[in-house]
């Protein structure tokens, strides 16, 4: 039985960390000869204190724009990158970014899915127990509910 990795799900919060945590999802995807997918879940605005004043598809063009933002971004972030990292061929195992929004630990469960992912590789920030258990912690969420490998890489230390 051979052991394969094809498809490789990079999560980002789109925090100034975030680079370090890109860099082993693209290392992990040219040494397995993988896919890389990129996302990034944003709150769902449906919470917005304005959205009474606003019509539906006031709020709608909103809620496009501010995706299309987080999208722009991200693909921004890894062309950054990219630039500044030639020794990593980026170009050649990214398979697609996108931007999401709603409950960020499972919609990147559902695109785990969706990409067939082998892996998912994401930051921690290392919270306490404690904190967890006020806060929440979307990688521990995630990793506790997927059905593949999850590599939490440690950032904000």
């Amino acid at each position: 039985m051979s052991y394969e990795i094809r498809s490789i799900l990079y999560a980002s919060d789109l925090t100034p960390r975030s680079p370090a945590v890109f860099r082993h999802a693209v290392g992990l995807a040219m040494k397995f000869n993988a896919k890389l997918h990129a996302v990034t879940v944003t709150l769902p605005s449906s919470s917005l204190p304005y959205e009474e004043f606003l019509s539906e598809e006031k709020m709608d063009e909103i809620k496009l724009a501010g995706h299309k933002k987080a999208e722009a971004l991200l693909r921004h972030r890894i062309d950054v990158f990219a630039e500044a990292n030639p020794d990593l061929d980026v170009k050649s195992v990214l398979a697609s970014v996108r931007a999401l929004e709603g409950d960020a630990s499972r919609r990147i469960l559902d695109v785990a899915k969706h990409v067939l992912a082998d892996m998912i590789v994401m930051g921690s920030r290392g919270h306490s127990t404690i904190g967890e258990l006020l806060l929440g912690s979307v990688a521990h969420k995630v990793t506790m509910k997927a059905d593949v490998p999850v590599i939490l890489v440690p950032i904000d230390r």
